[in-house]
């Protein structure tokens, strides 16, 4: 890489800090606003929120960073080439006979090594970060422990669970008198015994000792056999990590890693969502190479007219692969597509019109 590459480079990877932590604050402080009333509340039951609030916001950066960083890509390539252009830094690059295409491979590098980043960040710091963060959310602006009411699970031997309320227990760091262990209330667990017959486990409550869950009153059916009490229930595939992944597939999918989606489909082939989601993570580093293509050859001109227009053309193009994958991403939940088309439709489309866009780029 010559010096022109590494001044090139240099120049994005500033423009893509400063537009992404610019979007992110503007995020938190519009969340924050929309917030106002649950904290107005919060603050006069009592307590110190400020630390709280900071935290919830700090958890909550990697999560929108990860959603809306191709997109900050885009932002900052488009930056780049207009920094330079005012400039007429370009100018003389492409004077030299040097090919558009090599002229912004420092910006294609860039967002190559940006989307692994994100990629690495979804896969090992969020897993860690959705729990805290949950607890955080109800603490702050519903004033309530993180609890969800009728959740489901699934085992990988096809056992499931029901339980009419399900509560994680404390989570570290989060303020609320003593400390509460994982339960379960109304429990409901329907499985199989070794020759096939069908079996229900009942109880109305289940508690989380460490090794398995501790039931109250809890009673085991065998179909046509036999009625039994149990005091205890064990599943490998049915612990509290393993309902805290329920949850999150339940409640917000968007934050699981392809990880997390392939252990549900392992339990679930038929996960419509987690198939979905899987297959958009997988070609998500596209994305931002693929932004760039698209976005760029509008944006570099040497004709009389504003470049604004191919800033508002390409910043277009973005809002519209953001609006079609969030449209096939649903679709492909609620199985109305095949989910490789939902999960990959966006990209593939978008993939063919970067081709169209090159032609438009200026030699």
């Amino acid at each position: 890489m010559g010096l022109l590459d590494r001044y090139v480079l240099r120049v994005f990877a500033l423009t893509w800090v400063v537009i992404g932590a610019a979007l992110l604050g503007l995020f938190s402080v519009f969340d924050l606003l929309g917030h106002g009333d649950e904290l107005g509340q919060a603050a006069e039951q009592g307590g110190a929120l400020a630390a709280l609030v900071g935290r919830y916001y700090l958890y909550s950066l990697p999560f929108h960073l990860v959603q809306f960083a191709p997109y900050v890509t885009l932002m900052a390539g488009i930056g780049t080439v207009q920094a330079l252009a005012r400039g007429r830094e370009w100018t003389p690059m492409l004077a030299a006979g040097r090919p558009s295409l090599r002229a912004f491979l420092p910006l294609f590098l860039g967002a190559a090594m940006v989307a692994l980043g994100v990629s690495a960040a979804r896969e090992r710091l969020l897993p860690g970060l959705a729990a805290p963060r949950e607890a955080l959310d109800k603490h702050v602006f519903a004033q309530r422990d993180w609890q969800m009411d009728d959740l489901w699970a699934r085992g990988r031997d096809a056992a499931r669970l029901h339980a009419e309320r399900f509560d994680p227990g404390t989570v570290p760091g989060i303020p609320g008198g003593a400390v509460r262990p994982p339960a379960l209330l109304a429990l409901e667990v329907y499985d199989s015994a070794a020759d096939g017959a069908y079996r229900l486990l009942t109880a109305d409550a289940a508690v989380w000792d460490g090794q398995g869950w501790e039931l109250r009153n809890g009673l085991l059916v065998t179909e046509g056999r036999s009625e039994e009490r149990r005091e205890r229930f064990e599943h490998p595939d049915l612990e509290p990590a393993d309902l805290q992944l329920a949850y999150f597939a339940q409640v917000n999918p968007l934050f699981l890693s392809a990880a997390q989606l392939r252990d549900l489909l392992s339990r679930d082939p038929q996960h419509r969502q987690a198939a979905t989601l899987l297959w958009s993570w997988r070609l998500a580093p596209l994305g931002h190479v693929l932004l760039l293509l698209i976005g760029l050859p509008f944006v570099l001109r040497f004709d009389r007219r504003s470049t604004l227009e191919g800033v508002a053309i390409g910043m277009l193009l973005g809002g519209l692969y953001f609006v079609l994958e969030i449209l096939l991403q649903d679709l492909g939940g609620r199985g109305v597509l095949p989910a490789f088309w939902a999960g990959a439709g966006a990209t593939l489309l978008f993939g063919s019109l970067a081709f169209w866009a090159l032609d438009r780029l200026p030699t």
